[in-house]
């Protein structure tokens, strides 16, 4: 009969490596996303038009949230939701500098119920920004939805972001559409605007 093996704990070099692991993981998101970037920049315009939509099919070479980071370099924008089953901790921290760099001015998530448990670490985060005060909220529902508002009323920019992808990155081939009108935008606002979180901040 095998015995199971005791548990040991992880060596130093063990812990190096698996730093080493997560180092190498994250130079790789931002390598894709760099990519990524560079595709959309390619196959949209600049400033996207006003009542204009612009669809896109990729083959895993799109990271989601580069449609976004395209609007953010165009204007900076007052107000973004964003909609999503699932976020990675990278796609937080890029978000927040956004928000702390003056990019964005307030942050609107509504996330999948799937969240506090599948990503703890991420909605501890959010949660703590949330109740430090910060332009950050947060409601978790039974959401499956992937939609992005992002808006500027001073330039008269309101932008809907829908797509088949998540947040975070995959390696799936995803559709995604942007539109800049203020009708879709306000008929997906006013939509969000009524849902409630089905959990409560710790923090609060």
């Amino acid at each position: 009969m095998i015995q199971p093996a005791l548990f040991q704990p992880p060596t130093t070099d063990r812990l190096e490596a698996l730093r080493a692991r997560a180092i190498k993981t994250r130079h790789r998101h931002q390598k894709r996303r760099a990519k990524s970037e560079a595709v959309l920049a390619d196959a949209l315009p600049t400033v996207p038009e006003a009542g204009y939509s612009y669809h896109v099919i990729s083959h895993g070479d799109v990271d989601s949230l580069s449609y976004l980071n395209h609007l953010v370099k165009a204007w900076p924008l007052d107000y973004v939701l964003i909609s999503t089953w699932c976020m990675a901790m990278a796609d937080v921290d890029c978000l927040i500098t956004w928000l702390n760099t003056g990019r964005i001015g307030e942050l609107d998530f509504v996330l999948g119920e799937i969240f506090p448990t599948q990503y703890p670490d991420e909605t501890d985060k959010l949660h703590r920004l949330e109740a430090a005060g910060e332009p950050v909220k947060l409601r978790i529902a039974r959401n499956h939805a992937k939609v992005m508002l992002a808006s500027n009323p001073d330039e008269a920019v309101y932008c809907v972001i829908e797509s088949s992808a998540n947040v975070n990155t995959n390696p799936r081939i995803e559709q995604t559409c942007l539109t800049r009108d203020r009708d879709l935008f306000e008929f997906y606002q006013d939509f969000f605007n009524g849902i409630h979180s089905v959990t409560k901040n710790p923090y609060a």
